[in-house]
């Protein structure tokens, strides 16, 4: 099976917004973002004193990634977490158990992580799945934790 399949396994019945499987070095092995890397730019920051002023950081997803990963969530850049230009929000961080639990307005995202292999996925609640439900936290998650059970389970 190709990496493309387990992404269109992820994101079946429109139950999920975004989906990929990157490696644990950063690297996208296959993904619905529509880019073959995890994209640098520049990313807007608010001032701590005055939300309405914004500051542009220089922002490496890929490096602030694999930061995260390390590091409880936290990515070393004052934009925070973000994936696929989308800022997040950590939830919960599970070093032990290999899962992080991301909020985004009106949506979320789970991430979980084998030896060489990370699964995302993303949800948005103002998108409904093929069963007229909105997408949801229970849903994503269960996805993402299961796929990666899978792939661990499979050498990765």
């Amino acid at each position: 099976m190709s990496w493309d399949a387990y992404v269109t396994n992820l994101t079946a019945n429109g139950a999920l917004e975004y989906a990929a499987i990157i490696g644990t070095d950063g690297n996208i092995w296959a993904s619905n973002f529509g880019v073959a890397a995890l994209p640098s730019y520049q990313a807007e920051v608010p001032d701590e004193k005055n939300p309405d002023i914004t500051t542009k950081v220089a922002y490496d997803e890929k490096a602030a990634f694999i930061h995260a990963l390390a590091h409880k969530g936290e990515t070393g850049n004052p934009a925070g977490v973000r994936i696929n230009n989308q800022k997040y929000y950590t939830i919960q961080f599970d070093g032990e158990n290999k899962s992080w639990y991301l909020k985004k307005n009106k949506g979320g995202a789970c991430v979980a992580w084998t030896n060489s292999a990370v699964v995302f996925a993303s949800f948005s609640q103002t998108i409904n799945a093929e069963n007229g439900a909105p997408q949801n936290a229970s849903d994503c998650n269960k996805r993402v934790l299961d796929m990666a059970k899978y792939l661990a389970d499979s050498g990765y």
